[in-house]
């Protein structure tokens, strides 16, 4: 009771009761009472916080010395980039730890995550807040409490286990792998996605059963061209070897899985660093680390080590083997043993916007056709040696190509990045109308990387014929408001692959029927066959005195010439290009400069 006091204040989370003559009590709970003068009495609310909303309330608050952790499940840390020093670095952001946990008091086992590090409490709230609105029936992630400490959690029934810690726990594996990735995608498309806030599958313990959660580990998702039934497939608990897997999956899919298994090894690579390869250990790039990923981002400019923090390595060694490399070989060791290499055939494949294809033509070069549409949208346009991978882990137990161990070899991998460039139009554009055939060509890149830089400014014409043998001018190509391609970058890494991998391959032809001492099975997936790598140049030089004729050399234009006076032939006996076996029986790729 205050009897004639004067400027007392009362906050923090102090009770006041006030008494009435009928003796009720009123309870005034987080709120700053000001008391003036006698017989005044002023009461002010504080402003609202987010964390006070009558959500909280509604979950049991444990204190963080009354979570037992029993086992850690996984660690996750999660990086932002931002701009420092004109250079795109990476800045830690905070760590999510998964942890298998009982509270005080409670023998049942809960699953408890934990957030650390300068964005932790965003990052709890943003989860809190999808686990409060999540009523979809497929979500079984039930959240049972929360900590409110300087290191967040979410506590949530039941034993729970994010399907990305399968996936980091069967690193080794190959069909159990395979089985899970391909369990996930089933489940994934049965769920309706739009109609929750996860996109995590965990996976409970006790019961097997699959419910969408909060973001955890990633996920490898995998849809075969065999579209499996989620309810028709074993749980992941009953698959928990590789002979069940294998056995499922050789039942199930046989021959319309051939193609999705070999793709699926060629993904379990390993990058090997050139540094590593070449025993330097004094790194001389600015952070003192080795890369296992080249860039190059212009015509004549050096491999840089890493492409976001355009470090360039000054290693003359360096610089040297990527030079040497050629991206239709597999090779042995720092001094690039040639094992085999892809005489003809696709070795590599352009796309457009990501999931376009084109058409692969005989003279090497692929072809699109456009309407002015998707002109008007631009173009983003992608090449990969994938396919070079892929026939390898085909053909690797050849017959002819077993003296060496598979382990020991590896293959340049190239990956190409590039947009259109739109062209000044003409004021007569207005008049002109885009012919209904008019085809954008790409080139492909050299195989020898020493001959990128002449190729890089080249790697596009357009023509009116469907075989590129004509190619139309620049000055037609302004006036008509065809775009060029220009490139971003060009990556290079050394892909290997372990021995479970060659394993898994072999046993599958066995499983199939097929010899893997042969190209049988490469051939039935149309893969490009390899040629044994011994003395591959050795007599070319000695024996051929043939020019070299490049088939595919783009000429540069320099005339204003428009297609209705003359169209530029797109072949030229002079360029800086490469055909495959560009001389006659023999399996050298020629180019001229």
């Amino acid at each position: 009771m205050l009897n004639n006091v004067q400027n007392v204040a009362i906050s923090e989370n102090a009770t006041l009761s006030v008494v009435h003559r009928d003796q009720y009590n009123q309870t005034t709970i987080n709120r700053i009472v000001h008391v003036g003068r006698p017989g005044r009495t002023f009461v002010k609310r504080g402003r609202k916080k987010y964390n006070s909303g009558t959500e909280y309330d509604q979950y049991r608050e444990v204190i963080r010395g009354d979570i037992h952790k029993l086992e850690q499940l996984s660690s996750q840390d999660v990086w932002d980039w931002e701009w420092k020093d004109g250079n795109l670095v990476q800045t830690y952001s905070y760590r999510k730890t998964i942890h298998q946990a009982q509270v005080y008091g409670d023998d049942r086992v809960f699953t408890a995550i934990s957030y650390h590090g300068r964005d932790a409490e965003k990052f709890w709230k943003k989860d809190f807040v999808k686990c409060c609105q999540a009523d979809d029936p497929a979500v079984l992630v039930q959240l049972f409490g929360i900590n409110r400490s300087k290191v967040p959690t979410l506590l949530f029934y039941d034993d729970w286990l994010p399907l990305g810690c399968f996936h980091d726990k069967l690193s080794e594996t190959f069909w159990e792998k395979f089985y899970l990735a391909v369990y996930s995608d089933a489940w994934w498309r049965r769920i309706d996605n739009s109609s929750h806030l996860f996109g995590s599958p965990w996976l409970n313990s006790r019961t097997g059963r699959i419910s969408p959660g909060p973001d955890g580990l990633s996920t490898l998702f995998i849809s075969t061209r065999v579209l499996y039934n989620y309810e028709d497939m074993p749980s992941v608990m009953e698959m928990a070897n590789a002979d069940t897997c294998f056995k499922f999956f050789n039942k199930t899919g046989a021959g319309n899985l051939d193609l999705d298994v070999v793709q699926y090894a060629y993904y379990r690579y390993a990058s090997m660093t050139i540094q590593g390869l070449l025993g330097i250990t004094s790194v001389n790039c600015r952070n003192h680390t080795l890369h296992d990923r080249f860039t190059k981002e212009g015509s004549y400019s050096s491999w840089r080590c890493n492409r976001y923090s355009h470090i360039e390595c000054d290693e003359a060694r360096v610089q040297d083997f990527v030079g040497k490399l050629r991206w239709n070989t597999v090779y042995s060791g720092a001094q690039l043993e040639e094992i085999t290499f892809v005489k003809e055939g696709l070795v590599g494949s352009w796309k457009i916007n990501s999931e376009r294809d084109g058409t692969l033509i005989d003279s090497g070069l692929t072809r699109f056709q456009f309407d002015d549409e998707q002109l008007r949208h631009g173009l983003s346009v992608f090449f990969s040696t994938r396919v070079v991978g892929e026939a390898w882990l085909s053909q690797a137990h050849r017959s002819d190509l077993t003296t060496y161990e598979p382990g020991t070899c590896f293959i340049p991998d190239l990956y190409c990045s590039g947009h259109s460039v739109s062209r000044h139009k003409g004021s007569d554009v207005s008049t002109l109308k885009l012919p209904s055939s008019v085809y954008l060509f790409l080139r492909p890149p050299p195989p020898s990387l020493a001959d990128i830089d002449s190729w890089w400014i080249q790697v596009s014409f357009w023509s009116f014929d469907a075989n590129g043998t004509c190619k139309i001018p620049e000055a037609e190509c302004k006036r008509m408001g065809l775009p060029n391609v220009a490139l971003n970058y060009v990556n290079v890494r050394l892909q290997k692959w372990s021995k479970y991998v060659y394993d898994a391959i072999h046993a599958w032809q066995v499983a199939r029927g097929f010899d893997p001492t042969t190209t049988d099975f490469a051939r039935s997936l149309s893969l490009p066959i390899f040629e044994p790598g011994t003395t591959r140049f050795e007599d070319i030089f000695e024996e051929e005195s043939a020019p070299i004729v490049d088939s595919l050399a783009p000429q540069v234009s320099t005339s204003d010439e428009t297609v209705s006076e003359k169209e530029e032939p797109a072949s030229s006996s002079t360029g800086s290009w490469w055909s495959w076996t560009a001389i006659p029986q023999s399996d050298i790729s020629a180019f001229a400069v």
